[in-house]
């Protein structure tokens, strides 16, 4: 049997090395040391989300993967 790949992979938490703004909204700074979420959404492009704006994030990706999911039933 053919192994499952995770196609999710890009997704991760992260602590920062160093300050970063968020991607989301740019008011929003991530100081080194402080965790937040990451993805690559095209290798070598990352994106750096604060704790403030993942929730929202991971919710629309779940919402999205629960229709496509859905609609394989």
């Amino acid at each position: 049997m053919a192994t499952t790949r995770n196609i999710l992979s890009s997704f991760r938490y992260e602590v920062a090395k160093a300050a970063r703004t968020c991607d989301v909204s740019s008011k929003h700074k991530i100081v080194a040391d402080e965790k937040h979420f990451a993805y690559e959404p095209v290798p070598g492009q990352r994106k750096n989300i604060c704790m403030a704006c993942a929730p929202a994030i991971i919710k629309k990706a779940q919402d999205y993967l629960a229709k496509i999911a859905s609609e394989l039933s």
